[in-house]
């Protein structure tokens, strides 16, 4: 929606604004009156370049997302972890490459009152964003269009109101309401005798909007009605899986020539992989040593999964469970898995267990970015019991993926088919520009803000 485009590029810009008066602030605290240009000047071109790398950490990290534009714990917990790492990478940056301007004082006290006054003008903008918000009619009994309803009750600062969500029975009723209020471009609609609301979108199921306009032909062109399933993508940033049809993924995916995007998408991941490969090689034997002293086994862990078009592979990663764990617990990792070891959990948590991985990126088996791989005997199991898994398997999987930075690990089915909703939206929306916000987005996944 453009409202909310603008408003987060007006946080943006508002950010900027608060770190350069809070430059200003902290010279004249240092320095005193009169207002020292000279420091100023010196400092303008290492700030500049400090204030966007913590323009790109707030990005990739929710802070210009208006669902996370709310006054609650997780998120006055995200900003203080982002600060703590922006002043980390602040001070490395100063006495590492500009050893010549080091203002111990000067960025002490930048970071200071940038934390205040941003922490309170986030205070005040999430407090106002609310208002103004543009009033929904949802015509549909299906849970997706309650997790639809219940979800913009939760996030109010995305601009939805759901005045109502009908069933379809009632859209005889709605219709003949909609029919005595002359519609004049949007609708006014009696949703009880006590209290009238104009209401300004109307979300339908696909299937009874050809049903909608029947009852009122004239409002074909005054109406403003958008898809059940096109509503739930553009709030949720998912495909309500249980909606879908076959047609669907003729429209969004065999319609459309992937050629250049795959061959740009293999050029990247080759270059990368061996940059990669060759920058966390320091880590192997340490990783190594680790595995070995801390129990029995091999220090590798290789797995069949599945890949593009049911193509099989070995995924190679550290191991981090016990010898022979599939063998005394499900294939899926549970959560506080006993299985686990001591090192396994701290190589989980920040995710080096996975860096063997690179290995089946260079050989072309599994991507950068794209839908995680899953064993073949789980992979046979949600085939049976979600619907459509098996287009998850048009495209390569990735190290990391969409549903990873949206979903927490999964251990059961439903999880599987939850996911599997972030999948498709990935299949559908996949670009470079996509799939490099994914990968500079998957540094922050320990410091999630659940969505949930």
């Amino acid at each position: 929606m453009l409202q909310n485009k603008i408003k987060s590029s007006f946080l943006l810009v508002v950010d900027l604004l608060v770190f350069y008066l809070s430059l200003y602030l902290a010279i004249l605290l240092r320095h005193g009156l009169p207002f020292s240009k000279e420091v100023f000047s010196q400092s303008f071109f290492p700030f500049s370049f400090i204030f966007l790398v913590w323009l790109i950490l707030f990005s990739i990290s929710h802070l210009y997302e208006l669902r996370y534009a709310s006054n609650k714990k997780k998120f006055f917990e995200m900003v203080f972890k982002l600060f703590s790492l922006a002043a980390v990478i602040s001070v490395i940056f100063f006495y590492l490459f500009v050893p010549s301007f080091a203002p111990k004082k000067v960025l002490f006290l930048t970071l200071v009152f940038s934390f205040i006054i941003f922490l309170v003008w986030r205070i005040v903008f999430n407090r106002i964003i609310k208002i103004p918000r543009i009033n929904v009619l949802i015509i549909s009994k299906t849970k997706e269009a309650s997790e639809i309803s219940m979800f913009l009750k939760k996030h109010p600062q995305i601009g939805y109101d759901v005045i109502k969500t009908l069933s379809p029975e009632e859209i005889n009723q709605a219709a003949k309401e909609l029919r005595e209020n002359k519609i004049d471009g949007s609708a006014s609609l009696t949703i009880n005798p006590e209290h009238s609301r104009r209401i300004d979108l109307f979300v339908v199921d696909s299937n009874l909007f050809n049903t909608l306009l029947s009852y009122i032909p004239e409002a074909r062109l005054k109406l403003k009605v958008v898809d059940l399933i096109d509503f739930y993508e553009s709030v949720l940033q998912k495909i309500p899986v249980n909606l879908l049809q076959s047609s669907w993924f003729l429209e969004n995916y065999y319609s459309k020539n992937w050629e250049l995007y795959e061959t740009l998408k293999r050029i990247f991941d080759i270059c990368g992989g061996i940059v990669l490969f060759i920058f966390s090689l320091p880590l192997w034997p340490i990783i190594t040593l680790l595995i070995k002293l801390s129990s029995k086994g091999s220090v590798f862990h290789k797995s069949v999964r599945l890949g593009a078009k049911n193509k099989e592979f070995y995924i190679y990663k550290f191991r981090t469970m016990l010898k022979e764990a599939d063998k005394i617990g499900p294939s899926w990792t549970l959560e506080n898995d006993p299985r686990i070891t001591r090192i396994g959990k701290i190589l989980r948590y920040f995710h080096l267990d996975e860096i063997p991985q690179v290995i089946n990126i260079i050989k072309g088996e599994v991507s950068f970015v794209g839908p995680r791989p899953e064993e073949k005997k789980l992979v046979d199991l949600f085939k049976k019991k979600i619907p459509f898994y098996q287009f998850r398997l048009l495209i390569k999987p990735g190290a990391v993926g969409w549903a990873q930075m949206n979903y927490p690990h999964g251990s059961s089915v439903e999880d599987a088919q939850e996911k599997l909703k972030y999948d498709f939206f990935y299949l559908k929306n996949r670009n470079i520009f996509f799939d490099a916000i994914i990968a500079l987005k998957a540094w922050r996944i320990p410091f999630e803000i659940p969505t949930h």
